[in-house]
């Protein structure tokens, strides 16, 4: 009979770990068509928010961060002192507008602002802040498209 030899190694620590050296919790977050949207070392729910527009502060500096969105359209909206550029970005799914940055290119800012009541912890299920009434299409209703011809 052939000789069966085993090991095994122990290994504990009576040192404490430090609270800055503990790892940090990720939050993951969906969008409301429960399709993957944003990672984040931080809750969303403790995060400052804008005045303006009530969007969530993401400092680029500060937090580690992965947001799973195409880029889109930029927006020029009016605001009480002044004009303000939009850099947004959609779900690649169901092309929800959930984030925007006021430069171009991503994380080139100071910030992103993610949209409130955009995103939900819960995948297949919208937060209480989401807008999730339909509204009629009235007749007098209208939309205009602006193009640029090149």
């Amino acid at each position: 009979m052939p000789k069966i030899v085993s090991s095994s190694v122990v290994s504990s620590s009576d040192h404490a770990i430090k609270p800055e050296d503990q790892p940090k919790s990720l939050h993951v977050y969906y969008c409301l068509c429960s399709e993957f949207a944003l990672v984040i070392d931080a809750d969303l729910r403790q995060l400052p928010r804008r005045r303006t527009d009530n969007a969530i502060i993401v400092s680029n500096v500060r937090r580690t961060y992965k947001l799973t969105a195409e880029a889109g359209e930029c927006v020029l909206l009016k605001r009480r002192d002044g004009y303000e550029k939009q850099f947004r970005y959609h779900c690649p799914r169901c092309q929800l507008v959930i984030a925007y940055e006021m430069n171009e290119h991503r994380k080139s800012g100071p910030y992103t602002y993610v949209l409130d009541g955009a995103l939900t912890e819960n995948q297949g299920h919208a937060p209480a802040n989401a807008i999730i009434d339909v509204l009629p299409i009235s007749s007098t209703t209208t939309s205009t498209t602006i193009t640029s011809a090149s």
